[in-house]
């Protein structure tokens, strides 16, 4: 079912520059990781994590300051000897300053592990009835106060202190749920900054939000949030989700908001709300499926397709609701016994954040479903669930060139790149099987067979479906997702900020 098609490479522009002489990143995890060898010598490695891909481009030129948290211990080795708190990064790709903040380990324990990942990711992922470890009321409190607010008042004085560096004009740019608090903290400080805040995870209703936290963290939340001049989230759902909240918690306080501008004015201060779809490199990712590591995965990627492929590409994690996808796969053997040693399902999954007890217990039960269906439907040639448990993006990528039906049906999500990684490397004609509530679905609807996540009959359909699509209507699918991702990619998600950033310079 493989039919190769030729891929046009997309012109690749460099980002604008910043209207400034200096750039202040603050992310929770910083660029560079650095761990200790068994000979107690320092190594390092570029960090984890989309933030760091994605504002790459920015830090390739400029005078630029990434504020971020000392994670590991070879973060905290690192700062001993830095000069000034600075930190150069060692990697020649990256070149920036680090500046690296040690806080006491429960400190953020509470900040990272409680009020971040078990309070407000799953709050934020309307997920938060199902945290089976559920907060009392004293213990959210220990953690926001004791954690969480420590941490942003640590963020917001390194900004402040890198802000006061120097006297040349700079900007600040703060990144995703960990630091709510800061751009408010950092606005009292310098009221004229410009300052700009991403939000990378979905932003829920708002009575969501007055159902889930208590009324006093709510507002510190919105509150903190104001202190920006420009907000981005993923979609304009999650936007207008921001303006409804500011409106009804705020607007019995003075808060101004103009829905038409997408603008609210909080304490004499102007916020413009705006979405910026987050994307890809495009350029990049089809430079991995070129590359010799790549080569060297297919030689193991080849012989486990089969007539009919279905992929998936995940974190494992219950936002992602992989159990669901496998049991519509379930659904689609028992329902097309035709299909049995004609279709392969290849998962490529990730362990993620270990050290929370749900975690592990839907790891736990997602390689349990897979050893179910496999035990159900196998032959002595067959094995229909191929998983890979590890985190090898090379040999994902490599693997997505060939899919025949990606299946992307989180619960919610920001954005999902997995939904625009596909189309942009596959050489199949695959077609996108994709979730109404993921961020991708704002700008993928044309180009997929829409789902929704709840109804495991229904992504069954809609798996078999795509598998017998003809292959003009294949080709169209696939086709318009990857021009989509093509006229829509990381340069452009990064150069609609720094164009409006540098709006705002112009009235300062």
């Amino acid at each position: 079912m493989s039919s190769s098609i030729q891929q046009p490479s997309p012109t690749r522009n460099e980002p604008q520059s910043l209207q400034v002489n200096r750039f202040i990143i603050a992310t929770n995890r910083g660029p560079v990781e650095y761990t200790v060898s068994r000979d107690h010598g320092l190594k390092f490695r570029r960090g984890s994590g989309g933030v760091v891909t994605a504002l790459s481009g920015i830090v390739k030129s400029g005078n630029t300051t990434w504020v971020a948290l000392a994670m590991t211990d070879g973060d905290r080795q690192a700062l001993e000897n830095a000069p000034d708190d600075l930190l150069e990064s060692p990697i020649r790709a990256m070149p920036v300053h680090l500046r690296y903040i040690e806080v006491p380990k429960g400190v953020y324990r509470k900040h990272y592990d409680m009020m971040s990942n078990r309070v407000l990711w799953f709050t934020q992922h309307y997920l938060l009835e199902q945290s089976e470890d559920a907060f009392s009321a004293e213990k959210l409190h220990d953690a926001w106060d004791n954690g969480y607010v420590q941490v942003n008042e640590a963020i917001a004085t390194a900004v402040c202190q890198e802000i006061e560096r120097e006297t040349s004009k700079a900007a600040v740019m703060l990144h995703d749920y960990h630091l709510y608090l800061v751009s408010a903290q950092v606005r009292e400080r310098h009221p004229s900054i410009v300052m700009q805040q991403f939000i990378h995870i979905p932003w829920p209703e708002f009575r969501y939000w007055s159902s889930s936290l208590p009324t006093a963290i709510m507002s510190a939340i919105f509150q903190g949030l104001l202190g920006n001049d420009i907000l981005g989230f993923q979609t304009r759902h999650d936007a207008d989700n921001f303006l409804e909240g500011v409106q009804a918690l705020l607007a019995s306080e003075g808060a101004q908001v103009d829905e038409e501008r997408r603008e609210i004015v909080w304490k004499d201060h102007q916020t413009q709300v705006r979405d910026y779809p987050i994307s890809i490199s495009v350029t990049d990712e089809r430079k991995v499926v070129q590359s010799r590591a790549s080569q060297h995965a297919l030689k193991h990627i080849q012989p486990l397709l089969r007539e009919y492929t279905i992929m998936r590409v995940d974190r494992i994690e219950p936002t992602k609701n992989i159990v669901q996808g496998f049991h519509a796969y379930d659904t689609v053997l028992q329902q097309h016994p035709e299909l049995h040693e004609k279709v392969t399902f290849l998962a490529f999954l990730t362990p993620s954040r270990q050290s929370l007890p749900l975690y592990r217990k839907y790891q736990d039960q997602t390689l349990k479903t897979i050893e179910e269906i496999n035990e159900k439907y196998r032959t002595k040639d067959w094995t229909p669930i191929q998983s890979y448990v590890q985190n090898d993006r090379v040999v994902a990528l490599t693997a997505l060139q060939f899919y025949d039906t990606l299946l992307v049906n989180p619960v919610i999500d920001g954005m999902n790149l997995v939904a625009k990684e596909g189309p942009a490397v596959n050489k199949s004609n695959g077609v996108l099987v994709l979730s109404r509530s993921s961020g991708a679905f704002q700008q993928l609807a044309q180009a997929s067979i829409p789902i929704s996540p709840s109804d495991h009959l229904e992504t069954a359909e809609a798996l078999y479906n795509a598998l017998m699509l003809p292959a003009e209507e294949r080709q169209r699918l696939s086709q318009l997702a990857r021009e989509e991702v093509e006229r829509d990619t990381l340069n452009v998600w990064i150069e609609q900020q720094i164009r409006d950033m540098n709006d705002l310079f112009k009235t300062r």
